[in-house]
């Protein structure tokens, strides 16, 4: 189910998320995207992403809510 980037981060918080079927505004900034992996550990959702290495649409990783003190993000 697609949802967008305000109900991952409420539903989410906390948490990595791996999202399919992702579609972004005029500017480049992702709106909305279907959850397929959630986990408190990046590692888990690395691990696991593979599955979908042949999705035909859209995809992103992304921390859902505040990002943790410590933690750097590349984008």
């Amino acid at each position: 189910m697609v949802e967008s980037i305000h109900e991952i981060n409420t539903k989410f918080n906390g948490e990595w998320v791996f999202l399919i079927n992702c579609s972004v505004d005029e500017d480049g900034n992702l709106v909305e995207g279907e959850v397929v992996l959630h986990s408190k550990s990046r590692d888990e959702i690395f691990r696991n992403m593979n599955k979908y290495k042949d999705s035909p649409s859209m995809v992103s990783i992304r921390y859902a809510g505040k990002i943790p003190e410590g933690v750097n993000v590349l984008l």
